[in-house]
């Protein structure tokens, strides 16, 4: 019986050896820099994701919520009746996953490759310089192998790309997002109205979430949107000091600091801050702000952008290849503030990547809490990083701003305002604009390589020397110089309309609208900067054109130009009836088509004839006698009132009686009676 009881006892042993177990270690024991440890990690594999599977537990959030005679529980525990809210906080405890990444390099022995022995030692990469597909180190025993996967296992340095030291956050330190406390190592999501909510799934979300790596104090965005912020509260630390930032650190008495890794499309909008890294004794303690990956993040803000403080020392900001915009929204400009105590330094970095502080907002660096101070303002770019101030660059320091880039050769661009200056040799990653009143310079000994992309000029201006060694690289955005004139012409006479406009391999389209600009339609076969139109009719008139001029860059259109088409006229001149002859009002009548128009322009035509006026007959007055002496005759003549050289006469008939006899003392008298026809 102790025999089987022995064997079985045995058995068990060797079954429970054969079972996978977990080693642990603090840091790990390094051998020739490779990390031996069982955790995963090593010098190919020096943090986990998501191919590895690897997840860390989180510890329970013990429930706040406090007894009281709603719940039950005042006067006996036990009876309470209080489910776990977000009021009360409770998180429970999430259990870790372990990383299942095998090192095909470092565990080449353990790989079951059978022409590596078990006691061989591992090949080290002696790479000084990072691999890629198209460049190998064929000396290196590890990238030259065929098939490796250089992004693993490749050590060499890649060039001005820098290597941020990562550590817990400072002693004393407190971070809040979304108005959330964040203090331990774990996974929020937000939605799209920018709520931050704990995720108790155990697991990486999938999408829009952020992660906080304790360790390394390390904040994820990963296409993540807040919308939230620190409410005023005098009951938590940093309460009153960070309010209102969606992204608030806050240190009382030491170092404030954070970095920020970014991945995918990132908003911060309608807070009071956006981020807001502070130290606030006035004695020690520095502000650093790191926003580092290969996403980007749009911060707007009512106030400031982005905001690195510390109130006894010195402030850094530092963008390492991610693209970040600070916007604010309000009535103060700042779209980046980065303040340290007077006399100490402030500094900017933009290592690759770019930062924009945009809609006429600054980049202001403040020394103290006065409108003067003293201390050292450093921009320092590298990596063919963009700095981007629309509202400029300006600092209270007596020490004017000093811009390079740093020891490196390889800089970059910073646009202070309007006005941009390439620092050490940069090329682009990416098509460079100069816009409306903006201008391009290079500092002493700078260069700019275009590379495969442009440099567009769209109403801005670029150095001349700049311009000759960029050659075909720099393209010029349609600008139109002149725009087409209207045009009045007679019927049947050539129109012709004209745009000058300057840029890169032009082509012009003319259109026409005949509705008064509500529909436009190409000329078929008009593509060039002048169009004429040989012989012009009355029907064309009030028809409208435009040019449409364009490149690869972008297109402008030309103001309206309207064509006027008058007829050929000529004008009859007034005339005014007589007592027989018909007057007629003076008129227009074209020679082309035969209209009739009773103004010079030709715009009200009138009937044929309406431009009469009848004969206003004669108006006689009344007739005059005349009697020859012996009576036998008598002619009457009358004068028309009209015109005194109309007059009519006329002959009587004479008949003669004798209506008184004569005697020996007196004549007699004989009557004449003269007779005329009517007329």
């Amino acid at each position: 019986m102790k025999k089987r009881l022995f064997a079985a006892f045995v058995c068990l042993c060797m079954i429970v050896s054969l079972l996978p177990t977990m080693a642990f270690a603090e840091a790990g024991v390094q051998d020739s820099g490779i990390v031996t440890s069982e955790s995963g990690l090593c010098e190919h594999h020096t943090q986990h994701d998501e191919s590895c599977g690897y997840t860390e537990g989180t510890a329970e959030i013990p429930c706040s919520h406090e007894h009281n005679e709603s719940c039950g529980g005042l006067t006996d525990p036990e009876a309470c009746n209080h489910s776990h809210d977000e009021t009360c906080g409770y998180v429970p405890a999430t259990e870790g996953t372990p990383c299942t990444f095998v090192c095909e390099v470092c565990d080449a022995q353990d790989s079951g490759n059978p022409a590596t022995p078990s006691d061989a030692q591992p090949e080290e990469c002696t790479c000084e310089t990072l691999c890629t597909e198209e460049e190998i180190n064929a000396d290196c025993p590890v990238c030259s192998v065929e098939g490796a996967e250089l992004d693993k296992v490749c050590v060499g340095v890649a060039p001005m790309l820098p290597v941020t030291a990562l550590a817990a956050a400072p002693i004393g330190q407190v971070l809040y997002v979304g108005g959330v406390q964040i203090s331990s190592t774990g996974y929020w999501t937000t939605d799209s109205d920018g709520n931050v909510t704990a995720s108790t799934a155990g697991e990486t979300p999938t999408d829009n979430y952020i992660s906080y790596d304790a360790e390394n104090n390390v904040l994820t965005l990963h296409n993540a949107t807040i919308k939230n912020e620190l409410e005023f509260n005098e009951s938590i630390e940093g309460g009153t000091f960070i309010s209102g930032s969606a992204i608030g650190v806050f240190n009382k008495s030491g170092n404030a600091e954070l970095t920020i890794s970014l991945v995918g499309t990132n908003t911060i909008a309608n807070v009071g801050k956006g981020i807001f890294v502070l130290a606030s004794s006035a004695s020690t303690g520095s502000s650093n702000l790191t926003i580092q990956g290969d996403g980007s993040l749009n911060a707007s803000a009512s106030q400031t952008g982005i905001w690195v403080q510390s109130n006894g020392n010195n402030a850094a900001l530092c963008v390492e290849n991610a693209e970040v915009t600070a916007s604010p929204d309000g009535a103060v400009k700042n779209g980046v503030l980065v303040q340290a105590k007077d006399g100490s330094d402030v500094s900017l970095t933009v290592n690759g990547g770019s930062l924009t502080a945009s809609v006429n907002a600054n980049i202001w660096f403040q020394f103290g809490s006065g409108v003067s101070g003293s201390g050292t303002p450093t921009v320092t770019v590298s990596n063919n990083a963009i700095v981007r101030a629309n509202g400029g660059i300006a600092n209270t320091s007596s020490t004017s701003i000093q811009y390079g880039t740093g020891n490196k050769e390889n800089g970059g661009i910073v646009w202070n305002g309007t006005g941009g200056t390439v620092y050490g040799d940069v090329e682009l990653q990416e098509d460079l604009e100069i816009g409306e009143g903006e201008s391009l310079t290079l500092d002493d000994g700078a260069s700019l390589d275009a590379g495969n992309h442009n440099v567009i000029v769209d109403g801005g201006t670029l150095d001349e020397n700049l311009a000759n060694s960029l050659g075909d690289s720099v393209k010029y955005a349609p600008t139109i110089t002149t725009h087409p004139k209207n045009v009045e012409v007679k019927e049947k006479e050539t129109a012709t309309f004209t745009v000058e406009a300057t840029g890169s391999d032009l082509s012009y389209q003319w259109q026409q609208s005949t509705d008064n600009g509500s529909k436009w339609t190409n000329i078929t076969g008009e593509t060039n900067a002048t169009y004429t139109i040989a012989t012009t009719t009355m029907d064309m008139s009030g028809t409208q054109y435009r040019c449409v001029v364009k490149n690869s860059i972008d297109e402008v259109t030309s103001d309206v130009a309207l064509l006027k088409v008058k007829h050929n006229l000529v004008k009859i001149e007034y005339k005014a009836p007589t007592c027989t002859v018909n007057g007629n009002e003076e008129y227009w009548t074209c020679d082309t088509c035969d209209k009739y128009f009773s103004d010079a322009n030709g715009d009200t035509e009138i009937a044929k004839d309406s431009w009469i006026i009848s004969a206003i007959n004669h108006d006689w007055n009344d007739a005059v006698y005349t009697w020859d002496d012996d009576g036998s005759t008598c002619t009457a003549t009358r004068t028309c009132k009209n015109d005194s050289a109309h007059t009519e006469k006329a002959t009587a008939t004479v008949t003669g009686a004798q209506t008184k006899a004569p005697t020996c003392t007196q004549m007699g008298e004989t009557t004449y009676t003269a007779a005329f026809e009517a007329s």
